[in-house]
C-alpha cells in the first residue's frame, strides 16, 4: 500500500478523506459537508475520484503539521504533498522510498529542485482554481467600490439619487449624451490606476495578471522581493512598503495572517495612502487593524473598502462596517464554487496517481 505524507493544510486534508480508507470518519463528514451545497452527489464525487486513482488508492496517508514531523513520517513515503512547508537536502535524506513530491500551487520556492533532481524526485505542481477565483474576487470588490455598484443599485429615478446624496438632472439631447444623468461623481476606474498589492504570493500574481489586463500599473511589496522572472511574469514592480502606500489607486491584501503580518496595515500605513485610494483584503481580516481602518473611513481619507474576510465570522448583527456605503462586504465567498476545490484535489491526486502508473 502506497504511503503518501501530506501537508496539514486545511485544504489538503481532501486527499486524506480520497486515499486514505482509515480517514477519522468525523473528518470525512466534514468534507462532505464542506462540498455539499455546491456538489450534489459528494460520495459519488470521492467513488470516482478513487476509481481513476489505479494503484494509488487505497493508500496510507499521514498529515503531519510541521517539518520534524514531515521528516519523522518520510521514512518509509513514497509520496509528498506539500504547501508550505519546506523540502530540502536533509529532508530528502530522510525519505529513501520518495518517488515524488507535489507542491499544492506552482510557487516551488520552498523546494530545492535540484537536491530532488539528484535524488531522482520527481516534482510537480497545481496552479489551483481557488486561488485565481479568489482574484477575481479581489478585482470584482475594486470594481464595485469603485464605480459605486452597491451604492447605486436600483437606484434609477431621481428620487433614489438624490436620497443617495446626488443631484441628478438630465442633459440636453440636442447636444450631449444621457451618460451618467444621475451625475454619480468620484467613480473610479480600474484603467490607468495604479494597484499596490500587498504580497505577492500564488494569490497576489493571479490579481496582478488580472489587473495588467485591466491595463493597471501593477507596484508590489512583501518581505523578499521575487525573482525578476516571477515579476515579468506577473506584470509587477517591487517597491518600498512605504511607496507603494503612497501611489497605490486601490491597495489589495494578499498576505497570510501572522504575527508580523497582524495589523500591517494600521493607522499609518492608511494615512500615508492617496486621498481616496480603495482598501480591498480577501486574505486576512486582522492584516488590516480595524479600528484604524473605522477612523479612516470616517474621516474621509479612506475613498472606501471591499472585504471578504472579516473581524468576526459570522459578524455581529450590530457590525459598523455594514454602516458605510462605500464599503462592499461579502461573506469570505471569494472561493466561488466548490467546484474549485474539486477541480483543484482532482489535479493533485490525478499526478500522483500518473506517476505510480508509470506515466
Amino acid at each position: 500500500m502506497p504511503v503518501v505524507v501530506v501537508d496539514d493544510d486545511k485544504v489538503l486534508r481532501f486527499v486524506h478523506v480520497l486515499l486514505d480508507p482509515q480517514v477519522p470518519p468525523a473528518r470525512a463528514a466534514a468534507l462532505a459537508d464542506f462540498l455539499s451545497f455546491d456538489i450534489p452527489d459528494v460520495e459519488a464525487w470521492i467513488e470516482r475520484v478513487r476509481a481513476s486513482c489505479g494503484a494509488l488508492y487505497p493508500a496510507t496517508v499521514r498529515m503531519v503539521p510541521d517539518r520534524d514531523a514531515m521528516r519523522e513520517a518520510l521514512s518509509d513515503a513514497d509520496a509528498l504533498v506539500v504547501e508550505g512547508l519546506t523540502v530540502g537536502q536533509a529532508d530528502l535524506d530522510c525519505a529513501p522510498r520518495l518517488r515524488v513530491v507535489h507542491k499544492f500551487g506552482v510557487d516551488t520556492r520552498n523546494i530545492d529542485l535540484d537536491a530532488c533532481a539528484r535524488a531522482g524526485v520527481e516534482v510537480g505542481t497545481t496552479r489551483r482554481k481557488v486561488n485565481a477565483a479568489v482574484a477575481e474576487h479581489a478585482i470584482a470588490l475594486m470594481m464595485a467600490v469603485g464605480r459605486k455598484i452597491c451604492e447605486t443599485d436600483g437606484a434609477l429615478d431621481f428620487e433614489s439619487l438624490r436620497a443617495l446624496g446626488y443631484r441628478p438632472a438630465l442633459y440636453d439631447p440636442d447636444h450631449i449624451s444621457g451618460a451618467n444623468w444621475a451625475r454619480v461623481n468620484g467613480l473610479k476606474s480600474l484603467q490607468g490606476a495604479t494597484l499596490g498589492a500587498l504580497g505577492l504570493g500564488e494569490v497576489g500574481r493571479e490579481v496582478a495578471t488580472r489587473a495588467r489586463a485591466m491595463e493597471m500599473e501593477v507596484l508590489y511589496h512583501q518581505r523578499t522581493r521575487l525573482s525578476a522572472e516571477i515579476e515579468e511574469e506577473s506584470g509587477a514592480r517591487y517597491v518600498s512598503f512605504e511607496e507603494l502606500l503612497e501611489r497605490a489607486d486601490f491597495l489589495s491584501v494578499h498576505l497570510p495572517y501572522t504575527q508580523e503580518t497582524k495589523g500591517i496595515v494600521d493607522a499609518e500605513a492608511l494615512a500615508r495612502l492617496k486621498r481616496g485610494a480603495i482598501l480591498v483584503n480577501i486574505s486576512r481580516a486582522p492584516v488590516v487593524d480595524r479600528a484604524a481602518l473605522i477612523e479612516a473611513l470616517d474621516s474621509g481619507h479612506l475613498g472606501g473598502a471591499g472585504l471578504d474576510v472579516h473581524y468576526q465570522e459570522p459578524a455581529a448583527p450590530e457590525e459598523p462596517l455594514k454602516s458605510y456605503a462605500n464599503v462592499v462586504l461579502t461573506p469570505h465567498i471569494a472561493v466561488a464554487s466548490r467546484a474549485h476545490a474539486v477541480a483543484d484535489m482532482e489535479a493533485v491526486v490525478g499526478h500522483l496517481a500518473g506517476f505510480f502508473r508509470g506515466s
